[in-house]
């Protein structure tokens, strides 16, 4: 019997892909979405082992649905991904979302039309792929819900940015901003969200180098973090300080009664992996 995978005490420490500034940004525009109470589901195609999941369910409202849609692979005689997943998801939020463990493909069969404010898509890279979860997350989303697209300028997927800048061109799709790493657009209108993210942004000049352009005639944002940050600074995971009320820590060690609930009662069950971790 394989040992269970200790819980992270961070999102910094879940393996993953999500760099700081797309952290940041995620934060800030589901953040905006609950200032503006944009009403409608959360939802991630591609989920890995949880880093962004548990992010984007810190901003999940007590009448929201979460869903999860993951092929969850696994080598031989590797870690269960799944498994690791739900651990990682578990050691910030009380329940699991709903998981659908299956090919993106099948996400329609199991979230109803317009009923999503976010979606996040990282799952396949292939042009056809990319292509059907955009279709899928055009008929799940609402009017002005979100899409962020991870891997739209990746030099190994180059169907990614295929997909996106076509939905762009062609499907209704416009963007907002991009990052180094993903692609964030809807398709309602994204002036309203662009002018207060233009505005946060210039009030941290010293950390983000950004500009504007025109693509296939809708203005976008772009981000990136400054090319003289060092580069503890570009991993740093800073809070935003929009943070909903109630939600865990996700950049620093739980505290509270509960938090201190269950550090004495893992001191009790592993006294030896405690002592490491001070």
């Amino acid at each position: 019997m394989s040992a269970v995978p200790p819980a992270p005490w961070t999102l910094d420490s879940i393996p993953g892909t999500l760099p700081a500034t797309d952290m940041r940004v995620f934060d800030w525009l589901l953040s905006y979405q609950s200032r503006f109470y944009t009403a409608g589901d959360l939802l991630e195609l591609g989920a890995h082992l949880g880093r962004s999941a548990v992010l984007m369910a810190r901003h999940l409202r007590e009448e929201e649905r979460f869903t999860v849609c993951d092929l969850f692979p696994a080598e031989p005689g590797a870690q269960p991904v799944r498994g690791l997943f739900e651990t990682n998801y578990l050691a910030f939020h009380e329940a699991l979302p709903v998981i659908v463990e299956g090919p993106s493909s099948a996400i329609r069969d199991h979230v109803k039309p317009a009923s999503c404010r976010f979606v996040h898509i990282d799952a396949s890279k292939r042009y056809e792929d990319v292509t059907e979860d955009l279709t899928s997350a055009r008929d799940l989303i609402v009017p002005d819900g979100i899409v962020a697209v991870d891997g739209y300028r990746d030099e190994d997927a180059p169907g990614v940015a295929a997909a996106v800048w076509e939905a762009c061109s062609a499907r209704g799709l416009r963007p907002i901003c991009l990052t180094p790493q993903k692609f964030y657009g809807t398709w309602g209108d994204p002036g309203p969200v662009q002018e207060q993210l233009a505005a946060w942004l210039a009030e941290r000049a010293d950390e983000w180098a950004t500009s504007e352009e025109r693509v296939c005639g809708h203005r976008v944002l772009r981000v990136a973090p400054r090319a003289d940050a060092g580069e503890e600074e570009r991993r740093d995971t800073k809070p935003l300080p929009e943070i909903v009320p109630g939600a865990p820590a996700w950049t620093s060690k739980r505290t509270g009664r509960k938090g201190r609930r269950v550090r004495r009662m893992l001191k009790l069950l592993f006294p030896s992996r405690m002592r490491k971790l001070r």
